[in-house]
């Protein structure tokens, strides 16, 4: 059954080629790189901490302590309000609008 039954009127075009080669996919890392990358941040990172336990820090004498407890009874803390015995105000704005503008009368 090789015969035809109708003239198909569909014609399949080459397809296009672009005029810009698609760019091969980069390399994969290889696992050496990838151990030489991760020697070289854990260095940075262990130099870096090194450098912050080692800086010098200014110790503070007592007079200094002193001083800041001077300054703490100095400092007005700020006063809480008080709780309330009551509940809270419900809004009803409905009878809010009536008593700002009243209903006329007919």
């Amino acid at each position: 059954m090789s015969n035809r039954l109708s003239d198909s009127n569909v014609y399949y075009f080459p397809s296009t080629t672009p005029a810009v080669p698609v760019p091969t996919a980069v390399e994969p890392v290889r696992f050496m790189r990838r151990l030489w990358n991760a020697w070289w941040r854990l260095r940075l990172a262990l130099s870096e901490i090194r450098t912050i336990l080692r800086r010098p820090t200014q110790r503070l004498t007592l007079d200094d302590y002193v001083g800041l407890l001077e300054f703490e009874d100095e400092q007005q803390r700020p006063r809480r309000r008080r709780r309330s015995g009551q509940p809270g105000r419900l809004i009803d704005f409905e009878t809010a609008r009536l008593r700002l503008r009243p209903a006329p009368q007919a």
